[in-house]
């Protein structure tokens, strides 16, 4: 949906810069969609700058990332309230996996470029500990 809306901004500023001044106002609008895209540019590699300071796939507690996740959400939105890269699970396309310290963990599922489903199991222990029994939590299944 994101991408046919730039498409469609940029297409309209195009056609409006045709429109009103010609050549000058479609150099115009080539230029202000330059800018726009270094300005998207800019703002994905400040936070990968950002998440890239932290433990790969360490998030301060699943229990809070699993309660901000929605569906749809891109990887740039996930990274956002995550601060962390997430781990790729083996032998899955789109699962990326983030963990905290106490041993809880979940597993997130893109599809076509959104959160499609997420499922966080939980250890039963307060304490930073491996090897506790966990227990699966509720999943998010797509409607």
């Amino acid at each position: 949906m994101q991408r046919v809306l730039n498409a469609s901004l940029a297409v309209a500023a195009l056609m409006a810069g045709w429109m009103s001044m010609k050549w000058l106002g479609l150099v115009l609008a080539v230029t202000v969609i330059a800018f726009w895209m270094v300005l998207q540019f800019n703002r994905a590699s400040r936070q990968l700058r950002n998440v890239a300071d932290r433990p790969k796939g360490m998030v301060d507690s699943v229990i809070a990332l699993q309660s901000r996740l929605g569906h749809g959400m891109s990887m740039a939105d996930v990274l956002a309230i995550s601060n962390s890269l997430g781990q790729r699970v083996e032998g899955t396309n789109g699962d990326w996996m983030w963990r905290d310290s106490y041993g809880n963990q979940i597993v997130v599922t893109f599809r076509r470029g959104g959160v499609e489903r997420w499922a966080a199991t939980r250890t039963d222990s307060s304490a930073p500990a491996a090897g506790v029994p966990a227990k699966t939590l509720p999943t998010a299944a797509a409607a």
